[in-house]
């Protein structure tokens, strides 16, 4: 077998590197075992400082156990409010689908209502009941001008 000497002083220097690394290995093991010992307590003060020390434990996990519970609410809370929103979503892309349809392409039964009510049924209604065109868009989340349109087209319906 014959080396070269740039083969002998790269295993040279391979093994100097080696030797290091082993010798920063055993000095972070011998000052963490030094750190560790100046942190655990004898055991005659772990026996005294315990209890204390477990009802801290317990604490926090009842704590984190209730956060936890709270958080686990909130997440359901908001999974359904998901839902409500992406179902009222995909009622209005399909009235909008039926709105960009041309006329003759589009059949004349009214568009239906996931409840199976009519959906003016609640603006008339608290009109006949002598609400005011904004007490009514504001309880039921719609533009003044659309529930002023309803009224209007019930009152031209019914001459």
């Amino acid at each position: 077998m014959n080396l070269t000497n740039m083969e002998i002083g790269l295993i040279v220097v391979e093994g100097s590197i080696l030797i290091s690394f082993l010798i920063a290995i055993l000095y972070m093991k011998r000052a963490l075992n030094a750190v560790y010992a100046k942190r655990v307590r004898p055991l005659s003060y772990a026996s005294k400082s315990s209890p204390p020390d477990l009802e801290r434990v317990n604490e926090l996990l009842k704590e984190s156990e209730s956060i936890t519970l709270t958080l686990s609410r909130n997440l359901e809370e908001k999974r359904e409010i998901a839902k409500r929103l992406m179902e009222t979503l995909d009622e209005k892309i399909k009235r909008l689908e039926m709105l960009l349809l041309k006329p003759e392409e589009r059949d004349s039964s009214p568009i239906p209502n996931p409840d199976g009510q009519e959906r003016n049924d609640p603006i008339l209604q608290m009109a006949q009941a002598g609400c005011g065109v904004a007490d009514i868009a504001r309880r039921l989340g719609l533009a003044k001008e659309e529930v002023q349109l309803i009224i209007d087209l019930r009152k031209i319906a019914m001459n």
